[in-house]
This record gives C-alpha cells, structure tokens and sequence, in this order.
C-alpha cells in the first residue's frame, strides 16, 4: 500500500549520446543552410521566390487566351 504521504522519487534526467548520425545530419543541414544563403545572395529569382513566400503572396498566373462569344 502507498503512503499518502509519501514524496515519490524525482526522475533523473537522462543524457543521450551523440551519435554517428546524428553528427552527419547535423553537417548536411548546416551545408543545405549555406547553400541556400548562397543561392539567395547570387540569384535574383531565388531571392524574389523566397520573398513572395515569405511575404504569403503567390505568383501571378500566366495570362490565358479566352475566346470572345460572338466572334468566329
């Protein structure tokens, strides 16, 4: 039976290793990061492609050809 009363014992707190892959993940994304801090320095369509996603617009779609009624 549980004493009421009693303080239940504090979880100690775990350390994870580090692991092989882990430090390779790491690595690939701070190379994807510069890359991409690369490419948006350099290309003007990457940079204005980043902003209009930031900014929560969306590109313009392409004008269409509409056809007028009447007219053959």
């Amino acid at each position: 039976m549980i004493n009421v009363y009693e303080i239940p014992p504090k979880k100690r707190a775990t350390r994870k290793a580090v692991t092989l892959a882990d430090v390779e993940a790491a690595a690939d994304e701070a190379e994807f990061t510069e890359r991409l801090l690369e490419a948006i320095d350099t290309n003007p369509r990457v940079r204005a492609a980043i902003l209009r996603l930031v900014a929560g617009t969306r590109r313009q779609p392409r004008p269409t050809i509409t056809t007028r009624k009447g007219r053959a």
